[in-house]
């Protein structure tokens, strides 16, 4: 390969051979077959990897290094190779501490991780007096009673008899409720998905502590997906909704939850579910309440209250990404799209929040 020099210095003194350097070059350069040249001198493209720069004759970080502290953990954001410090699991800060979620250091894995919530009460999903142990024997109540397993969504979705789960190198769970599924080998198809239920045999389905809970998110080889939102739903909590006019979990609920900003745990009133754009007054039904307790449907309600939550039925994974809402948003918002299934026996959770409408800033 050629080599480009942005400049070339005469050398400044020769001195007598003998094993001596024939040239003594200044600061700011050094040598290089026998002439002076610039340190930053750019001999090659691929001689420094991403995220570096040639100093001297040397590689070295583009960022400052980041040194992490005792609890914490280094994690590395791949688009700007800079480092930041996380909390280490279970290394104090109570259960409000995030989980940390590395990116995988193997090619084409993805990791997801976040906190298990109580469906109908949006609270962290812990056992009493919780301390942030790591579950290593499945207990009777509380996160170490549940099975977190990765699923090709769209497989699960068409058929969970039959769905097999993805290989995963490490599942976290801990009495917190934080969660971490490591080095998910990614499936081909676009989403990876997320099905949580009872470890026990005996509680599996709606026998146990929850019923079957399923989520999806985007298929993201090589990444971190941080602060994915999980959930249990109890077979007391669809019960009610069936019992105030709502739909039976047994035809299969699709919720949608709709966040009222892009980040934070805000609830959006006055919003109704869309399919390909259109309402879907025959198939959807919306959770009642001024808070984020989702214990009844009002029969009455053509939009989200304060909870906002809709059920949608009769959803399949084949409409593909058609599933949204409208209302509630500033006109430079839209609703993210998604693809839903309504599956028996299942509750399939996606939450759906602001982003910004073509050629628009969302200030949401």
């Amino acid at each position: 390969m050629r080599v480009y020099l942005q400049s070339l210095l005469t050398a400044a003194a020769l001195l007598p051979s003998g094993g001596c350097k024939a040239v003594e070059c200044g600061e700011g350069t050094i040598e290089s077959g026998g002439e002076c040249v610039p340190a930053d001198e750019i001999v090659s493209a691929a001689k420094c990897g991403p995220f570096t720069k040639l100093v001297g004759d040397m590689c070295t970080p583009v960022h400052d290094p980041t040194v992490c502290g005792p609890g914490t953990v280094r994690d590395v954001d791949p688009a700007t190779g800079i480092g930041s410090c996380q909390p280490s699991s279970g290394a104090g800060g109570g259960c409000g501490a995030p989980i940390a979620c590395p990116t995988p250091t193997a090619a084409g894995k993805q990791t997801i991780c976040g906190q298990l919530y109580d469906f109908e009460t949006s609270e962290r999903f812990e056992a009493t007096g919780a301390t942030g142990a790591r579950c290593t024997a499945v207990t009777a109540d509380g996160p170490c009673a549940l099975s977190i397993r990765a699923f090709d969504a769209i497989a699960f979705a068409s058929n969970p008899q039959t769905a097999m789960p993805l290989a995963v190198e490490d599942t976290y769970v801990d009495d917190c409720g934080r969660y971490r599924l490591q080095h998910i080998t990614a499936p081909s198809n676009p989403f990876v998905g997320l099905g949580i239920d009872d470890a026990a045999a005996a509680g599996t389905g709606p026998a146990g502590i929850t019923n079957i809970v399923g989520l999806a998110t985007p298929r993201v080889p090589d990444s971190a997906t941080r602060d994915f939102e999980a959930f249990i739903a109890r077979k007391a909590t669809t019960d009610a909704w069936a019992a105030s006019g709502g739909p039976p979990l047994s035809g299969g609920v699709y919720a949608m939850v709709f966040r009222a900003r892009s980040k934070g745990a805000a609830l959006n009133p006055g919003v109704m579910a869309t399919r390909s754009g259109a309402t879907i007054p025959a198939n959807d039904a919306y959770l009642g309440g001024c808070g984020s307790l989702r214990t009844a449907v009002d029969t009455a309600a053509t939009a989200t209250g304060g909870t906002g939550t809709a059920l949608v039925t009769g959803a399949s994974v084949n409409d593909s990404v058609v599933y949204s809402g409208t209302g509630g948003l500033p006109p430079e918002c839209r609703y993210t799209v998604h693809a839903g299934a309504s599956i028996p026996q299942i509750l399939f959770v996606q939450v759906l929040r602001p982003t910004s409408n073509a050629g628009m800033t969302c200030p949401l």
